[in-house]
């Protein structure tokens, strides 16, 4: 109870600090990637001359491995990862907050398959889906579907919701 009101307390903090953040024109925000992964990530905009907008995040966390349904059983590899992708950002909306992207980035590990050593892996990774940043409270959440194809890991099933603190500029 204590740690979840010391948690409250330091996210009114966060939103009574920052001000107003405008549509996806942020700076840099960081946060959590939550679905077939568990990662930490940082985004930051390097251009957002309205369209396109262009973006990279870095994610470094924990890769969980789809089960595979059937007779015979799939030795399953989780990993531990750290991937970089490059994105090209749409307005969805007029000056809605909503935009549409696409990236496209490397990705490293260690995965650990059941029974066996480690094995240290990589491969491309692409990501499309949708964002919205709004607009008086410092927070982005998306919705992506993030296939990847490597060794040892190759998968369409991926996907996650991201939620990010976007850290405040002066310059807004």
């Amino acid at each position: 109870m204590k740690n979840l009101k010391s948690l409250l307390y330091l996210l009114y903090a966060m939103l009574i600090l920052s001000g107003s953040v405008r549509a996806q024109y942020f700076d840099n925000a960081i946060g959590g990637r939550f679905g077939t992964d568990f990662m930490i990530t940082y985004k930051q905009f390097f251009l957002y001359d309205p369209d396109p907008q262009l973006a990279w995040e870095v994610m470094a966390g924990f890769q969980l491995d789809e089960r595979v349904l059937g007779k015979k059983p799939i030795v399953q590899t989780n990993g531990y990862v750290v991937q970089g992708l490059c994105y090209y950002h749409l307005d969805l909306g007029f000056d809605t907050g909503f935009s549409g992207f696409a990236g496209l980035g490397p990705f490293l590990g260690v995965y650990t398959p059941q029974g066996q050593d480690l094995v240290f892996g990589g491969g491309i990774a692409a990501a499309i889906g949708a964002s919205y940043t709004f607009t008086h409270i410092p927070m982005d959440i998306s919705i992506d579907w993030m296939p990847i194809l490597g060794k040892p890991r190759t998968s369409l099933a991926r996907g996650g919701i991201t939620l990010r603190y976007v850290i405040p500029t002066l310059w807004h």
